[in-house]
């Protein structure tokens, strides 16, 4: 908008007020832990679907990040540096839980066991070699680069947009 100098003023100096009742308002880390948490499940969601049509979910990189990162602002009210570091622990944590469920549902498949037993047994299954290790680990290897890949551009891309939100030019 093309602004005369007192109407620029007086939204830079509502924009001023805006940030400063936001910055007041704090931010509900439990709510935003609990928001990056079901935004993620999105994510984990993302990963088995992907995985059980044979793929490595590439995608689910960045679907857990935007889900975990958005969810963390819905429910905080805002998103800040301790949100990301937060949203970032949940997002690793999801990742490898979306793994050990995908393994799970594998296991239940070919050895014909309940779920709760198959997910149990992931562990002595990799230690008496049932489950190739080098497949297991390279999977979870390969998650944890396509989040890093989804994660580090979404986040950046989040806090870069939050700061150019608040900022008013003047033409002159």
């Amino acid at each position: 908008a093309l602004l005369c100098q007192s109407c620029y003023a007086q939204l830079e100096q509502r924009s001023a007020q805006q940030q400063a009742q936001q910055n007041q308002k704090g931010e509900n880390v439990v709510g935003g832990i609990v928001g990056a948490l079901l935004g993620s499940l999105i994510g984990v969601a993302c990963i088995v679907l992907i995985s059980q049509l044979g793929y490595v979910a590439a995608l689910s990189g960045l679907v857990m990040a935007v889900c975990a990162l958005k969810g963390y602002e819905m429910l905080a009210g805002r998103l800040s540096r301790v949100g990301v570091a937060i949203s970032s622990v949940v997002m690793l944590a999801m990742t490898y839980f979306g793994s050990q469920l995908d393994w799970a549902l594998l296991v239940m498949r070919e050895l014909g066991i309940d779920f709760v037993t198959a997910f149990q047994s992931i562990p002595l299954l990799l230690k008496q070699q049932v489950i190739e290790s080098s497949t297991y680990w390279g999977n979870l290897v390969m998650l944890y680069l396509f989040l890093l890949l989804g994660a580090v551009p979404t986040v950046v891309a989040a806090l870069k947009n939050q700061k150019r939100a608040q900022q008013i030019y003047s033409l002159d």
